[in-house]
């Protein structure tokens, strides 16, 4: 059944939550809106005030008292009209022709690399500082670190290997142990350790490395020698940088007995290894490790070449003839066997085990011994010498011996 609405029913009365706009305020909160507007509005006068009445920059900057200088007497020159004359002609400027400036754009620009062409226009850098060389007047030291070689040592301070290995104790020349001291002198050159009881005065010493000058070594501040005169007999263990001096090849020397002709007979006799004097020998040259791998040459601190393999790898006579040593050698060789060919004679260092003995003879090819690391070694390798007459020779200069 529909409902509908009575206009003269009576209906229920409707209470707001929020006050009637009839009702007037409290006293206090019309109190506190007056001191609000009054507050506001005595801030306004303020700001305006202080913008009204701030000096501009250039008042004070006038204000500011030009600062005081010394009287000056000089005369003042009349002032001049510093206003351009506006009726004289004006200078014509220099003018360059259409043909200059197709000329001058078809010219290339100098080629320059990426960080330069950066720098040109204000965008590169250079993070490296150069260091000038500089030369160095004293005697100093390296100490050797892991993967170090003789000939790394003397190519990083520009010298040759020859003046390392002649101012270093010889077996520093065989081979580097990290940890080892190496001395390295001012330039390129020799030392030399003074013993009185040769009586050899600083010109015989100078003589004995080729220097025709005695004052080479007094005069070279590594020395510090007193101005003295080249007859001095120096005190033992004197050590002395000779600048430019030649020494010697740094080898085992071992002496030698020869017969008429001039061939070696006899290697170190009255040693422990040698088999005294054994005459003959030599057929033809041949490569004593043909598996082996080449690691280092013959110069004047490395008497010989150093071929590189397993350990326990057959080492053959490089020539035929008589065993003249065979045995422990101290100067570094460890098990080393020596061969006689004539005038010639091979040296075979650091072996594992011997396989030959004195009285053998053996031919070119003939297996003497096996690879090892025996004596002042750094690993299994063959150290390998050819001597004529008992002077070392470089081997990669025989025919046959194929390195």
């Amino acid at each position: 059944m529909s409902q509908f609405f009575d206009p003269n029913e009576s209906q229920p009365e409707l209470i707001s939550p929020y006050p009637r706009k009839s009702e007037s305020l409290s006293t206090w909160r019309r109190l506190l809106g007056w001191i609000s507007l009054l507050g506001a509005a005595g801030l306004l006068i303020a700001a305006v005030l202080l913008i009204v009445t701030a000096p501009s920059s250039e008042t004070a900057a006038s204000e500011t008292p030009p600062p005081t200088r010394p009287p000056d007497n000089t005369p003042i020159p009349p002032t001049a009209d510093k206003r351009a004359d506006l009726t004289a002609p004006a200078e014509e400027l220099p003018t360059v022709s259409a043909e200059q400036i197709a000329s001058l754009l078809a010219i290339p620009p100098p080629p320059m690399d990426e960080n330069r062409a950066l720098a040109a226009i204000g965008l590169g850098f250079d993070p490296f500082t150069i260091i000038p060389h500089r030369t160095r007047s004293q005697m100093t030291s390296y100490t050797v670190e892991r993967g170090d070689t003789m000939d790394a040592i003397a190519e990083r301070f520009g010298l040759t290997r020859e003046t390392l290995a002649w101012c270093n104790d010889y077996r520093l020349a065989l081979v580097l142990h990290p940890g080892d001291q190496v001395t390295i002198p001012p330039s390129d050159g020799a030392c030399h350790t003074v013993l009185a009881t040769q009586g050899k005065d600083i010109r015989a010493i100078a003589a004995e490395y080729g220097i025709d000058d005695p004052y080479a070594i007094i005069d070279a501040p590594a020395n510090s020698l007193p101005d003295i005169a080249p007859e001095t007999l120096l005190p033992s263990a004197a050590f002395l940088f000779i600048p430019g001096g030649q020494g010697s090849i740094i080898t085992w020397d071992a002496p030698v007995e020869q017969d008429a002709a001039g061939n070696v007979i006899a290697f170190a006799p009255g040693q422990a290894g040698s088999c005294g004097a054994v005459p003959g020998g030599g057929t033809f040259w041949r490569n004593p490790l043909p598996n082996g791998t080449f690691v280092r040459g013959f110069y004047a601190g490395h008497s010989g070449i150093d071929l590189s393999a397993a350990a326990g790898t057959p080492i053959l006579a490089a020539n035929g003839g008589p065993v003249l040593y065979a045995g422990w050698n101290s100067w570094g060789y460890g098990n080393t066997v020596v061969v006689g060919h004539g005038p010639f004679s091979t040296l075979y260092g650091h072996m594992s085990r011997l396989a030959v003995r004195c009285g053998s003879y053996v031919n070119a090819g003939q297996v003497i011994g096996y690879v090892g690391s025996t004596g002042n070694s750094s690993g299994p390798h063959l150290h390998f010498e050819i001597r004529y007459r008992n002077q070392p020779q470089d081997p990669r200069q025989t025919p046959g011996i194929g390195w």
